[in-house]
């Protein structure tokens, strides 16, 4: 018994270490979403940019238009093709789509963060997340909606927030429950606007929610 404990910490130990991959940037899809030739592989995979959410560029045949445009220009920009990047990612992160999840590093730099900075797309995590980074880029996003840039600028006051957008383009709400990381209050999807985007995490089970200190 005392064996069988042992390996199943070790196991466990094992799923909630952080690990790393290294590539070169191959091209750049949309504002959050990557093509990289990882190093020794043969074959390319594809990186979201995690804890960021950037306007679309084609959703089920509809886009967000300008601002998309404007989130993957400044991607190209601040992380230009063939750049080495190194790519931290919670094990076994990969979407729906078989993308990884990651927090990409170039030159050091966070370009997550940076994105949410200039306001290039909306702070958004689904737990589990990593606490230290859920407070770090809300601050961000927070700061890019105060100084009205990028997405939160005048001239995209209309725009929706791309997890908004596809779900209008769905025709649905939303199945996550809605919960404010700083009152700790949780939300249904229809009352989403009652909690600053800036403030937003998501979870799919009230469970979840309740175990980890979010209540009604």
């Amino acid at each position: 018994m005392k064996i069988l404990s042992l390996f199943l910490f070790c196991i466990l130990t094992f799923d909630l270490s952080a690990k790393s991959i290294s590539g070169v940037v191959l091209s750049i899809h949309d504002g959050d979403t990557i093509t990289i030739m990882p190093d020794g592989a043969v074959k390319k995979a594809k990186v979201r940019l995690l804890g960021v959410d950037t306007p679309e560029i084609d959703f089920n045949g509809h886009t967000q238009g300008a601002a998309a445009e404007m989130a993957r220009e400044t991607l190209k920009l601040i992380l230009p093709l063939n750049a080495q990047i190194k790519i931290e990612l919670p094990s076994g992160s990969m979407d729906s789509n078989g993308r990884y999840l990651g927090q990409i590093f170039y030159k050091g730099v966070d370009i997550n963060l940076e994105m949410l900075k200039m306001g290039m797309g909306a702070v958004y995590f689904i737990y589990p997340y990593d606490k230290k980074m859920v407070v770090e880029y809300h601050e961000a996003a927070e700061l890019a909606d105060l100084m009205k840039v990028g997405i939160f600028s005048p001239e995209y006051s209309q725009t929706p927030l791309p997890y908004m957008f596809r779900q209008n383009v769905k025709g649905v709400l939303g199945t996550n429950l809605i919960a404010d990381y700083q009152t700790k209050k949780l939300f249904t999807a229809d009352r989403i606007e009652q909690v600053p985007h800036y403030r937003r995490v998501f979870f799919s089970s009230e469970e979840t929610a309740l175990i980890h200190g979010f209540n009604w």
